[in-house]
């Protein structure tokens, strides 16, 4: 294994917020879980207070690799033309990773979501020198041998060693995701209720990553009880975090509406009642949260409680325009549609999946990279 000096041993994130943010946040958690907490920097949770130009020199001056994560708007019409502007911070972030090169740190091109390595063509001169550092493609389908080749690479980079969990935890993980998306059809879950669940996991593997690895043995058995289908371990892993952060100030009510939605999340498996108690408490935390209101409705449907179901998505589409959320807003119209045909209201029901069908139009015309739409 190559070691490199001792000024040069952390790993840095570059990333476009607008691009790949869940899957920076992803690669994020388990460099931390795989190398520790302190050796990995990324923006939004390591920059901290003072001028970012600074922070971000400092940050690559101690870094032996360098991560670009590459996703599919990173050098879209959009962001392509932010590479050549002088303020752009992920120009500077590269710019500077290239100086640092001839002092022996590395450069890994991570392309995600089905990223391709860019033209020549469509960067700046000045970024050219990106092109000629080999291209990782984590994939969502083969996950875990690509995340497992990266961090060997970033092993050989740092000359750090793997925490010795690390395989274990790369396979409960990746079982646990599956066991959640296997309920869609075994539970006739929506696609909505799917996706928070492996946001669930995601949590779970966020949980871990805060963790040193002498404490993470409760976390792994939760998650390997997870992938058996038996939730009951990360319930109690998220009431925990629940009642520690309801007895904070207020500032705290978006972790403790967080805890609440990953219980309700888990519990719609097994119990629903408790999935719809968690979601309304989740409402109170945090009320002005468009998505808990549509899966708390979710959760009243399913139990067929189309009464309850209404006011708390109508509440959603509130939320939703409240906060300009497109998503949102789209996904409430298209339950009230749902709602609205089956109980044989059909003009309500096309006048919902109308205005949703428009947004749906909209948005893919502005994004149209973004295939979530």
């Amino acid at each position: 294994m190559t070691q490199t000096t001792n000024e040069r041993t952390r790993i840095f994130i570059s990333y476009r917020r607008d691009d790949a943010r869940g899957a920076s946040g992803r690669l994020y958690d388990w460099l931390r879980i795989v190398f520790g907490r302190e050796q990995v920097f990324r923006d939004v949770a390591s920059i901290g207070a003072g001028k970012w130009r600074v922070k971000i020199d400092d940050a690559l001056a101690a870094s032996a690799v360098c991560l670009a994560v590459i996703g599919l708007r990173w050098c879209d019409d959009t962001n392509g033309p932010r590479l050549a502007d002088e303020a752009d911070m992920v120009r500077h972030e590269l710019l500077t990773a290239i100086a640092h090169t001839e002092n022996g740190l590395t450069i890994i091109l991570t392309l995600v979501e089905g990223a391709k390595v860019p033209k020549k063509a469509v960067l700046p001169e000045e970024l050219h020198d990106l092109l000629e550092w080999n291209a990782y493609p984590p994939s969502e389908e083969g996950w875990e041998d690509d995340v497992r080749r990266l961090i060997g690479a970033v092993a050989d980079c740092t000359g750090h060693v793997p925490a010795a969990d690390v395989d274990t935890l790369i396979t409960r993980v990746s079982e646990a995701e599956a066991r959640m998306r296997a309920f869609e059809q075994e539970k006739h879950l929506q696609l909505d209720q799917i996706r928070a669940l492996t946001g669930t996991v995601a949590a779970l593997t966020g949980q871990l990553a805060e963790r040193p690895a002498s404490q993470r043995a409760e976390l792994t058995e939760a998650l390997e009880a997870l992938g058996r289908g038996d939730t009951a371990g990360a319930e109690a892993e998220f009431e925990r975090v629940l009642e520690e952060r309801s007895t904070v100030a207020t500032a705290a009510a978006h972790e403790a509406a967080e805890a609440a939605r990953h219980i309700a999340n888990l519990a719609l498996l097994s119990d629903i009642g408790k999935a719809v108690r968690y979601y309304r408490r989740a409402c109170e935390l945090e009320p002005g949260h468009a998505n808990t209101w549509r899966l708390l409705g979710q959760a009243y449907l399913t139990v067929g409680d189309t009464g309850k179901a209404m006011p708390a998505l109508t509440r959603a589409l509130e939320e939703a325009e409240r906060s300009c959320d497109s998503w949102a807003r789209m996904a409430a119209l298209t339950i009230l549609g749902d709602i609205a045909l089956r109980t044989q209201h059909l003009g309500q029901a096309l006048a919902y999946y109308d205005t949703a069908r428009t947004i749906v139009i909209e948005e893919s015309a502005r994004d149209p990279a973004n295939t979530q739409w």
